[in-house]
């Protein structure tokens, strides 16, 4: 079998004829169907609104988190692990969101504490931190243990550098100790580009 283009018989060249088609339609896209109504319509928005709009980011770099869960650590998303101060109450948070859909995976107030954000490598990697923090990122406080790894040991000495210079903000903002425990602000849901009505 010999395909022709359309654009060798005077036609759309997108379109692939088989050699001896003697008529050959080329339909328009259908754009409307008579008599059919869309469940909902979508509008496209310019700009969406993240929730870090008032924050000032301190700290951004692309790195891959991991959570522990039943025993085990389980990879929670890639994203830019970032530190934004809040312009009005200064207070420091943690926030990652994943790279494609902007998920928050991760969100809480950094602090300086015994317990909660006290980061140690994980396994004697100098790549990897781990931490304990109330995190905020499915809405209600949650004990969670996270694992940072960065792609080399200078990027995560940098993170490390400036997640406690965020606890130190932190503790100078006067963030009350039993804040310390369940206070971060809430991030705004994982932005669309398209709103249903």
């Amino acid at each position: 079998v010999i395909f022709l283009t359309a654009s060798a018989v005077g036609g759309d060249s997108s379109q692939p004829m088989a050699q001896g088609d003697e008529e050959h339609n080329l339909e328009a896209e259908v754009e409307t169907i008579p008599g059919y109504r869309p469940v909902c319509s979508l509008e496209v928005r310019d700009q969406v609104e993240t929730g870090e709009e008032d924050e000032i980011e301190l700290y951004s770099q692309r790195s891959k988190l991991y959570r522990f869960r039943d025993g085990e650590w389980k990879e929670r998303g890639i994203g830019d692990a970032k530190l934004l101060k809040n312009g009005t109450s200064g207070r420091v948070r943690f926030l990652l969101r994943q790279e494609k859909t902007m998920k928050v995976m991760a969100n809480h107030i950094v602090i300086a504490h015994d317990l909660y954000c006290k980061l140690e490598p994980n396994c004697g990697s100098d790549k990897c931190f781990v931490w304990i923090a109330m995190d905020h990122a499915e809405d209600e406080a949650v004990a969670e243990k996270f694992a940072l790894k960065f792609r080399d040991s200078e990027l995560a000495g940098h993170f490390k550098t400036a997640f406690e210079d965020a606890a130190a903000l932190n503790e100078q903002a006067g963030v009350q100790p039993e804040e310390r425990q369940a206070a971060a602000a809430p991030a705004a849901p994982a932005a669309t580009p398209a709103k249903a009505e």
